[in-house]
């Protein structure tokens, strides 16, 4: 705490406005800052560029629509795409961090209703295991998944540090499925 406190200190001498204590632990943490020029750090404005399934696939940002099938060929990844995006991100567009807004404006050109989707999955009481610097993850328990290759009911889809995430992986989906 003491060197965090003289952390801000030093900072507030460089003129660094920090708004909160944790923003200086968080980034203490990165191993890897990643930047660009284009309103990330500026505006706080992120825009999903690419997606992975089995392989990476460009995005076209200039379109204000997507269609599905020009980047997922099996209806399961777009189930699943659906279900992580709507259901495992917090608040609304207007409240939720850059990531989690970018993801968000991608499902809305897709067409998707994201309150309909966190409808159809999260009850009133849903469990969320929000994202912290020891964790390095967030995880949401969804609920009436009908998936149809076992009988389970309930999925849990997480996002965090790569390393993290993979390792609570026993399967992943690649391109053929």
């Amino acid at each position: 705490m003491i060197s965090l406190a003289y952390s801000v200190k030093k900072m507030l001498i460089d003129q660094n406005f920090v708004k909160r204590l944790a923003s200086c632990e968080i980034m203490g943490g990165a191993n890897n800052i990643c930047s660009d020029k284009t309103g990330t750090l500026t505006m706080n404005k992120m825009t999903v560029t690419n997606i992975w399934i089995g392989k990476t696939q460009g995005i076209h940002v200039n379109n204000s629509e997507y269609k599905w099938a020009d980047y997922f060929q099996n209806d399961k990844h777009i189930s699943l795409v659906k279900e992580a995006l709507c259901c495992n991100t917090s608040g609304s567009l207007r409240e939720a961090s850059a990531t989690e807004a970018a993801m968000m404006i991608m499902m809305q050109r897709f067409g998707v209703d994201i309150e309909q989707k966190r409808a159809e999955h999260l009850p009133s009481d849903f469990i969320r295991f929000h994202f912290t610097s020891k964790r390095k993850r967030m995880s949401t328990i969804l609920e009436r998944c009908n998936d149809t290759d076992n009988s389970y009911n309930k999925r849990i889809h997480m996002k965090g540090a790569a390393e993290i995430v993979l390792k609570s992986c026993t399967h992943y989906i690649n391109q053929d499925g």
